[in-house]
């Protein structure tokens, strides 16, 4: 395969998952880029950093071939999540995602993201209705002006100082994905107005 997908790691357990670099794809005008563990990874690691390359210039050269060999992988797994680094760069890609989605009812597909106009204005064309089997959750963060109008599961941080944007009745994070999913609890079962917690790096 050309598209390279991550069997997962010591927070996610064995949750496949597809990453494209946070400089390119994620927002500029956010806070959390300073503080970035994606992007310090990229930093160190120069396999996680021509990983996370090879797919985006996939993703730009031969979109056909990024989007089936995704798909593959989801077709093979229960579980799988979108962008452990990187963000949705645009409506084409998260219209993709939504097919990727409704093709493969059997997988739970999981993606945070701060692109809340591009899936707003998507909710805006089909009244506020996604794929059940995609967990879309807002991601949020100090300063970050967060638009949520169909009221998707948001997480948030729980800073050093003990403060947080979330409101109270929060759900902390348990601290492993795989735990999560196959126990049917955390970010895979949020519904709609619900807030997660995740403690700062």
């Amino acid at each position: 395969m050309l598209v390279k997908i991550s069997p997962g790691n010591a927070k996610m357990g064995a949750v496949p998952s597809v990453s494209l670099p946070a400089y390119y794809t994620c927002r500029h005008d956010c806070e959390c880029c300073k503080k970035c563990y994606a992007r310090k990874l990229e930093r160190i690691r120069k396999s996680v950093r021509e990983a996370y390359q090879s797919n985006y210039q996939l993703l730009e050269e031969n979109p056909e071939v990024y989007w089936r060999e995704v798909e593959a992988s989801v077709m093979m797994t229960r579980f799988f999540r979108f962008h452990v680094s990187g963000d949705i760069p645009n409506e084409d890609y998260l219209l993709h995602m939504i097919s990727i989605a409704q093709r493969n009812p059997h997988c739970e597909i999981l993606c945070f993201t701060k692109k809340f106009s591009i899936v707003n204005q998507y909710l805006d064309s089909t009244g506020g209705i996604l794929p059940d089997n995609l967990h879309m959750v807002f991601s949020g963060w100090r300063n970050l002006q967060m638009e949520n109008p169909y009221s998707l599961p948001e997480a948030h941080v729980l800073y050093r100082d003990g403060t947080t944007t979330a409101a109270p009745g929060y759900i902390p994070c348990g601290g492993n994905c795989t735990s999560c999913a196959t126990t049917g609890a955390g970010c895979w079962t949020l519904k709609r107005g619900q807030q997660i917690v995740f403690k700062e790096h």
